[in-house]
């Protein structure tokens, strides 16, 4: 048995594979507290879908994927660890300084982001490398170790150590890590070689920084956890899901804990690529709504599109990670009027505590789940399986007071209002996702997951043209049921620093030798032998007037001729695909990176029961608010077999999500229990 477990803001999804089950899940309330309280209720939950005692699920277990929000929390809210940085004399305010520019750049009232590390915990040692990595000045032991006292001295956690040009040659930053753990404090330490060896001085600077920041809260978090399931008798492994869609070793998940910053949405790209296989579709566009937000990726030729920086809480982090474009409107997103009176939806939201108004927990402002609760798209007798008793009327009451008398409009006119703004949201994010790549939306499919996206999807989809809008049975589990569908991943670079002009086929090819037998190695460690393992090279490269740079995939059949020119024909392929034109010069090759990937059993789509009827029988139907009273026919989502079709209006209703299907659209369920949608004419 394999389980995944997505720690969300509002819920905690589980998802297991089960031999002779095939896949199982269950869905039950985060709790922000202490996100471990709600892996286990999950997990109990689990137990009890599947008929087996807690420690009988545990004692079964094989491997347990876990992606949480804890990282990204302890960014975001600045709950951090004390950090303390030693870097090179003269760059100690370039945490300060960043980029020289800000979010709301011409915004001079809008202070610059506080940095991570206060000015009185920034030390400098006289050191320094050249450019091309050799020693120009040696630093002194002896002050290394004077900074060291000085931060044990006050009480840093963490301690983030970034020197100029270390990339080229990390013996001045390991020569720190040394003298840190010969002096006996055993401190949190991040070295900026380890996390990030490439270019880019505020790049490396800040990723380190960040890692150190939030380290030591993911490492205490991640071994609490472990303690706890080993205590109830799991012996299993525990991977932490990255931002890059692979997974890692708990320990070492802990070290370079700024790569699992965004990896709850990670897991759900992943899941977008592998129903995007397995339907034989080259080109979908996801979005994940859930509770909180929604995450607009893409994926094309069923890899998810990836970016190699973010920018999250006004902190740059610069590791390779899936391009997860947010937009901040989930089901428990705040609806409410401006000081002009005009209605807005998120991007505050009521979280899972005190959550939506009708959730009876003391939520108190109308959110978009109040909204279609009121719509009459959400059964209050199906949500979350019936385990939590929803109160339509609190919902109605809340809706009037918020919204509808102060616009002077009926409760219903409100509610619908709110659902159209949010699909706006939604399709707009989308647009902005695909055509500021150079793609056009019309070409892609569309697949809506989250236990918030079924409502949405067929509006959203006519909206953009878009001809196909999918919905999996899984679809408010689809981040965890991604965990799943993943492999463990390292990534090794070095900086180049050339054109492919000046770099000759043979220095190419020694590179990534080197790089891919640091990744065999870090695999082999893990218990990754060779036939599980494999290697997914890329290089970064502009333009030699440029600052940033695009990734260029590679096959390692490249490097056997003229690698350098193959590198120029597909950077050309590649820069022409985004900005429809190429320039008349060499590309300059900034990185070479290797991905090693090593194979975990391949997850596969558990295929269902064939229909009866080709025509499904609805189970019943209610009346819903579609710009006017609708009487819809209601479908149980698990009793729709492969093949069964229905024309719109209709509800598919399950234990945790609904899809709404259109007046005028087609709906129809493929081999692995996918709702497919053929939208109708907006």
């Amino acid at each position: 048995m394999r389980i995944g477990i997505d720690v969300g803001g509002t819920f905690t999804d589980v998802v297991a594979s089960v031999p002779r089950r095939g896949v199982v899940f269950v869905k039950t309330s985060s709790t922000p507290d202490d996100p471990s309280r709600g892996v286990a209720n999950g997990l109990k939950l689990l137990a009890a879908e599947l008929d087996m005692s807690f420690e009988a699920l545990l004692g079964e277990l094989e491997m347990l994927v876990h992606g949480t929000t804890v990282a990204t929390n302890i960014l975001v809210e600045r709950k951090g660890a004390k950090v303390g940085l030693i870097t090179t004399k003269g760059f100690g305010d370039l945490l300060v300084m960043r980029e020289g520019t800000k979010a709301k750049r011409y915004s001079l009232r809008d202070p610059f982001p506080a940095p991570l590390v206060p000015k009185s915990l920034r030390k400098e040692i006289t050191e320094r490398l050249r450019a091309d990595g050799s020693i120009e000045t040696a630093p002194d032991p002896t002050e290394i170790d004077q900074v060291i006292a000085e931060l044990r001295e006050a009480g840093v956690e963490a301690v983030a150590v970034c020197l100029l040009h270390a990339h080229r040659n990390p013996v001045h930053e390991r020569l720190v890590a040394e003298r840190i753990a010969a002096s006996g404090w055993p401190v949190y330490t991040s070295l900026a070689s380890d996390i990030l060896a490439k270019e880019g001085e505020y790049d490396r600077l800040s990723t380190t920084v960040v890692n150190a920041y939030v380290g030591p809260g993911l490492s205490r978090y991640l071994e609490r956890l472990s303690n706890n399931l080993k205590a109830s008798g799991a012996k299993a492994p525990i991977l932490v899901m990255q931002s890059s869609g692979g997974v890692l070793p708990i320990a070492e998940a802990g070290q370079r804990a700024v790569g699992a910053v965004t990896s709850g949405p990670a897991g759900g790209a992943r899941a977008a690529a592998l129903f995007a296989q397995s339907m034989q579709l080259d080109n979908v566009v996801s979005y994940d709504t859930g509770g909180t937000s929604s995450d607009v990726c893409i994926v094309e030729n069923h890899v998810p599109i990836e970016q190699p920086t973010k920018v999250l809480a006004d902190a740059k982090i610069a590791v390779s990670a899936i391009e997860i474009n947010p937009i901040a409107l989930g089901g428990g997103s705040i609806a409410a009027l401006d000081a002009a009176g005009i209605l807005t939806v998120g991007p505050q939201s009521a979280g899972a505590s005190p959550g939506p108004v009708a959730f009876q927990r003391g939520g108190t402002k109308t959110t978009l789940a109040d909204a279609n609760l009121v719509l009459g798209c959400i059964s209050p007798a199906t949500f979350l399986g019936g385990r939590l008793e929803m109160a339509p009327e609190l919902a109605r009451a809340a809706l009037a007071r918020d919204i509808a008398d102060p616009l002077g409009i009926g409760v219903e006119e409100a509610a619908y209002a709110i659902q159209q703004l949010a699909v706006s949201k939604i399709t707009e994010g989308i647009r902005l996702a695909t055509v500021r790549r150079g793609a056009d939306p019309r070409e892609f499919a569309l697949m809506s997951f989250g236990g918030a996206g079924g409502l949405h999807a067929d509006q959203v989809a006519r909206e953009l043209e878009i001809p196909r809008a999918i919905v999996p049975r899984q679809a408010s589990v689809l981040s965890a049921l991604g965990f799943l569908a993943t492999e463990v991943r390292h990534d090794f670079s070095q900086s180049v620093g050339v054109s492919v002009e000046e770099l000759s086929p043979a220095d190419l090819r020694a590179i990534f030798e080197k790089l891919i037998q640091e990744g065999r190695t870090a695999l082999l460690e893990d218990g990754f032998e060779d036939a599980r393992q494999a290697m997914r090279l890329t290089v970064e490269c502009r333009y030699r007037r440029q600052i940033e740079s695009i990734d260029v995939g590679l096959v390692e059949a490249d490097l056997a001729g003229d690698g350098p020119a193959r590198v120029q024909e597909k950077f050309s392929e590649t820069y022409r695909g985004l900005f429809h034109h190429v320039h008349d010069e060499p590309a300059f090759i900034d990185t070479c990176r290797v991905s090693a990937l090593g194979q975990i059993p391949l997850l596969t789509l558990p295929a269902i029961a064939p229909a009866a009827e080709k025509v499904a029988t609805p189970v019943g139907s209610r009346p819903a608010y579609l710009g006017e009273w609708t009487e819809c026919p209601t479908y149980w989502f698990d009793d729709l077999g492969a093949g069964a079709t229905f024309e719109g209006p209709g509800l598919v209703d399950s234990a945790s999500t609904t899809v709404l299907v259109l007046p005028g659209s087609r709906a129809s369920v493929d081999a692995n229990g996918s709702l497919e949608i053929v939208p109708g004419v907006r």
